[in-house]
């Protein structure tokens, strides 16, 4: 294998996954239109974009982690990118509000085969040392998937209608599939499967010092962080008064690229931190969090009458917290992830990382949108549009609780591995 070969891989890997996450993230941009359209609630609304994608895509990746840990990393990931593209553009020919659900619902399945695969495959082909750092470069699909999907979805459905959306990206990610398959090749050195159950796997999974806080950590910030990055394109429309376009601009280009520099160099910081103390591996997600909380909340409560106007482009002057605030909450995902992989043996990996994912998602984008949804609607009767805000702001603390999980679980991190796999050669 040429030393150049792994970075092929994380280049395929990225690909995905910034399509995994155009095809996630892509209904938040449309949830006005589509809410238009059928004549629903927040409530239902945040039932669509959280909990009808979240429940299968949580729960069926700790079953898919197992059969990618026993059988093939890379095929299961090529047959899931196939069938939640296929399910996306399939979104765009639903004729009513739960026929949209049953396709999200299609999507989830599709997704639970993306990134536990993937996190195993970088943790194959990367040394422990380089992990935050490849990580965060894979996870920064994310932010792509966002920025594509925010600013390149309101384009596309300004002109053409919300329905166009799902075909423009669901139709070339059925595609990715069979990349996969052609340039990612199974790594050749696996350690064997356990041979136990998949109960017996978790249970080894739950007794690993530091996990179970690792996971409740994740889960507890992602609750508020996809909850409020569902409704941020609600809240800029309703409060701030931006048009559709405008706010995906702003989400898709100041949230993004502020995404993309606390993820890359986050985890770049912290493979520096915890090669000198491994504790740093969760202090420092604990770190970001905890800024998050400061930034956003100044973004969320930031006057609306203050804006700039460039020609015609209608730009708060709360964005520039929202950027701020985007740096701060990328720092813990590269280095959270690597984590999970430093602590578990090799065929339990991708179960490993379906597990974090399973807390993350169903507590995160299960809960998050429906809780924000929930909250908006009720303190609709007294504050009216200003009643996503207080949602939004009342959501914070949830990110704070989070923070605090991960600096406590530090310690019990550092003892299961400063002897092992900060030391790998």
């Amino acid at each position: 294998m040429s030393k150049r070969y792994p970075y092929v891989v994380l280049a395929v890997l990225l690909l995905v996954h910034i399509f995994n996450f155009i095809d996630r993230q892509v209904l938040t941009i449309l949830l006005e239109p589509i809410k238009n359209e059928f004549g629903v609630s927040d409530t239902a609304m945040g039932f669509l974009s959280g909990f009808a994608f979240a429940v299968l895509y949580a729960t069926l990746g700790v079953p898919v982690a197992r059969l990618a840990d026993s059988w093939s990393r890379r095929n299961v990931l090529a047959i899931g990118a196939l069938v939640w593209s296929g399910m996306t553009t399939l979104c765009g020919m639903a004729s009513s509000f739960w026929q949209l659900a049953i396709f999200r619902l299609g999507v989830g399945v599709g997704e639970s085969g993306g990134t536990p695969p993937s996190h195993a495959l970088i943790a194959a082909y990367f040394p422990v040392q380089k992990r935050s750092s490849a990580m965060a470069i894979y996870a920064s699909g994310s932010q792509f998937g966002v920025l594509i999907g925010m600013f390149g979805g309101a384009l596309i459905a300004d002109a053409y209608g919300w329905r166009t959306v799902f075909f423009a990206f669901g139709i070339p990610g059925m595609l990715l599939g069979l990349v996969v398959m052609l340039l990612i090749r199974e790594p050749e050195e696996r350690a064997a499967p356990s041979g136990e159950s998949l109960l017996s796997d978790l249970s080894s999974l739950w007794r690993i010092p530091s996990f179970v806080g690792l996971a409740t950590a994740a889960g507890l910030t992602a609750l508020a962080g996809y909850g409020m990055g569902t409704w941020f394109p609600s809240f800029l429309i309703r409060v701030h008064g931006v048009s559709l376009v405008e706010a995906g601009l702003i989400l898709g280009l100041i949230g993004t690229f502020g995404a993309l520099l606390g993820g890359i160099s986050g985890g770049m910081i912290c493979d520096r931190l915890a090669a000198r103390d491994p504790r740093w591996q969760l202090r420092f997600p604990a770190l970001g969090a905890a800024g998050s909380v400061v930034f956003l909340g100044l973004f969320l409560a930031w006057p609306e009458s203050q804006f700039w106007m460039v020609g015609e482009f209608h730009m708060p002057v709360a964005a520039v917290f929202l950027f701020l605030g985007s740096v701060a909450s990328a720092l813990w995902v590269g280095p959270t992830y690597a984590a999970v992989q430093a602590l578990t043996p090799d065929y339990l990996r991708a179960q490993g990382s379906a597990v974090l994912l399973l807390l993350l998602n169903l507590i995160g984008m299960g809960l998050g949108p429906m809780m924000v949804g929930a909250l908006s609607d009720g303190f609709a009767g007294e504050l009216g549009a200003q009643s996503i805000r207080a949602a939004m702001l009342a959501s914070l603390v949830t990110i704070v609780a989070g923070a605090w999980v991960y600096w406590r679980a530090s310690s019990a991190y550092g003892e299961a591995i400063a002897h092992t796999a900060f030391k790998t050669p």
